[in-house]
């Protein structure tokens, strides 16, 4: 398996999809904006921050392979924002306030399991960035 060619768009898409499960709450929990506000809010950046490395991942990603950067270059820079990106979304995920949490009806108790599901989500762009570099110093 060609690591250079298959690890870009393995991160990118795990990119969006963190990104996309960050969103669920916001679509799918109805009334309590007070409560979802305070429960994205949690942490450094929130989850604003999350988002933001969330989608630069997915256009650097993209964008890897296209020639116009020297890719040991680019091979560093998705590895810091990988990096940076699960340290986000440790920092949001330790933040978020249990009465908070708690605080959400019962339907919502998913809730729980989304802050380290995201989290673990946050990994794979890593996971694919630090491959792509070492297929790239090779």
């Amino acid at each position: 398996m060609n690591l250079r060619k298959v690890a870009p768009p393995v991160g990118a898409v795990a990119s969006l999809v963190t990104v996309l499960v960050l969103a669920l709450p916001f679509v799918l929990v109805d009334a309590r904006a007070e409560l979802l506000n305070a429960y994205y809010a949690a942490g450094p950046t929130g989850a604003v921050g999350i988002a933001l490395f969330g989608l630069l991942g997915v256009v650097a990603f993209a964008s890897a392979e296209r020639g116009n950067v020297d890719r040991v270059t680019m091979a560093g820079g998705l590895v810091a924002l990988g990096v940076g990106t699960l340290a986000l979304a440790a920092a949001w995920w330790l933040a978020i306030d249990d009465t908070v949490l708690f605080s959400f009806p019962q339907e919502y108790r998913w809730l729980e399991w989304h802050a380290p599901l995201t989290t673990a989500l946050a990994a794979v762009p890593l996971a694919a960035a630090a491959a792509y570099a070492s297929a790239v110093v090779e």
